[in-house]
């Protein structure tokens, strides 16, 4: 039986990156990268390559360690060598894009990071099937390649559509402290169904024992649990601060 490999070549996507001018206004900038296998999957720190969509993700231990307290994306964490926060990668691809073309060279800074949610590479709903499974699996690759390595990693669950729930809770620790987010689907109400149902489906799945939320609040969460930062890009653009 012909097996189907979960990619097979390049995929170009557009991003917009925010960005403040030397006025202070928000300049918006298009730009476009490629998903590259070669690039991005690296055999020899994260084994054999996946050859079909029934693939478990790689096995990620539970988080126990101390909540977090402040969140920084890795953009800034990197630039300004802050080690006393809890890195995240809510943020453009383009803006970490390197960490997952060369992770070796990343490795000692995370290490002295308070601690590191795991990173985020888009899965958008219009991507095929095989590139949104693809960045799933680097996703969870490369967050695994950290715990290996003793960095402590907060488990970052994500998911696209529907489809995608099979392999997104495979190998996914229960009882855990996770990170979710909600970036990017206030403006739209599929998105927002979608992440509404992902969410739910989530929670049930793995029954967290702490979420930490990235993002605005959505009516409906389970705030018992649930312990919540601000998208600080998103306060930039709307208030300069």
């Amino acid at each position: 039986m012909e097996q189907i490999l979960f990619f097979s070549g390049y995929e170009s996507h557009s991003s917009t990156i925010s960005s403040p001018s030397r006025k202070g206004k928000v300049k918006k900038e298009r730009k476009t990268f490629s998903l590259n296998m070669t690039e991005l999957f690296h055999s020899d720190l994260y084994g054999e390559m996946p050859q079909s969509f029934t693939t478990p993700l790689p096995a990620l231990v539970p988080y126990y360690g101390e909540t977090p307290t402040r969140l920084v994306p890795f953009n800034e964490a990197y630039a300004y060598k802050d080690y006393n926060c809890t890195v995240h990668f809510f943020i453009n691809d383009l803006l970490f894009i390197r960490v997952l073309r060369n992770p070796e060279k990343y490795l000692e800074f995370f290490k002295k990071c308070h601690s590191v949610i795991g990173t985020d590479l888009s899965q958008y709903a219009d991507m095929s099937a095989e590139d949104r499974y693809f960045c799933a699996y680097i996703n969870r690759a490369f967050s695994a390649y950290l715990q290996r390595n003793g960095v402590r990693v907060i488990p970052n669950v994500t998911w696209s559509l529907p489809d995608s729930y099979a392999y997104s809770w495979s190998s996914m620790p229960r009882h855990s402290i996770i990170a979710i987010n909600c970036k990017g689907i206030l403006k739209h109400d599929l998105s927002k169904y979608l992440w509404y149902r992902g969410y739910e489906k989530a929670i049930s799945t793995l029954k967290p024992s702490l979420i930490v939320r990235y993002g605005t609040v959505m009516p409906g969460e389970y705030l018992d649990i649930s312990v919540f930062f601000e998208n600080e890009r998103l306060n930039y653009m709307r208030y300069g601060r």
